[in-house]
């Protein structure tokens, strides 16, 4: 094997592959689910000590995983809690109902895929909010309709069959002006290249995100 003597300044500078944008959708879906599961598990009060050490090493090797990918893909981004608050856009002029409590919010998540929908739906639950869960925009819009005074937030995927998040946004403002929508995706907000504000959206999510950061975003959304 030729060893190659330019030193790790050279080796840093090489790019294996390509990641595309499919690649990174689908391995911050993975993730999403890694950390989801993870943070369920530590919810539960009778989880013996040695596995939850071992749920949260796993949590905060995804969470590695995620600002590693994030790093490849855009070296200048930097990750913090503050550039996080940044880039939550909060739709103008919209009045916010003040619930008694969480569980008086029920918020529809849409994701196509299964194990995310699972996880942010129990993520949610784990923080007190009530949920209605829809596998696509089509599925989405016909919960909706049966009860539109019960939705009080929509967060939906963006990438989804049948129907995506922005065409689901379009109907849904289209029926309610004051709907509170958030759009969760893998995809970087820079890689498709989304103003959330040109779209009408409440906030925009990056996936994988921990039920902390999840939570940071929607309670101003419903004041809850």
């Amino acid at each position: 094997m030729k060893i190659d003597k330019r030193g790790p300044e050279h080796i840093d500078s090489v790019v294996v592959g390509e990641l595309t944008h499919g690649d990174l959708h689908s391995f911050n879906n993975l993730l999403q689910g890694i950390i989801g599961l993870s943070e369920l598990l530590n919810c539960n009060p009778d989880l013996p000590a040695d596995a939850r050490t071992d749920s949260n090493a796993i949590l905060e090797m995804a969470q590695s995983a995620s600002d590693l990918i994030k790093k490849v893909k855009q070296a200048s981004r930097v990750e913090d809690a503050e550039s996080e608050i940044r880039a939550v856009e909060v739709t103008p002029d919209v009045d916010v109902p003040k619930p008694k409590n969480r569980s008086d919010v029920n918020i529809l998540i849409v994701e196509d895929d299964p194990l995310v929908l699972k996880v942010v739906a129990g993520m949610l639950k784990a923080v007190g909010y009530s949920t209605i869960t829809a596998r696509d925009g089509l599925e989405a819009l016909e919960k909706y309709k049966e009860n539109p005074d019960k939705v009080s937030l929509v967060l939906s995927d963006l990438a989804m069959p049948r129907m995506n998040g922005l065409e689901l946004t379009e109907k849904l403002l289209t029926d309610n002006p004051n709907m509170k929508i958030i759009i969760m995706s893998g995809y970087l907000q820079e890689e498709p290249e989304i103003d959330p504000g040109e779209f009408g959206l409440a906030a925009w999510l990056e996936k994988p995100m921990t039920a902390a950061r999840l939570t940071a975003v929607i309670q101003p959304l419903v004041g809850a």
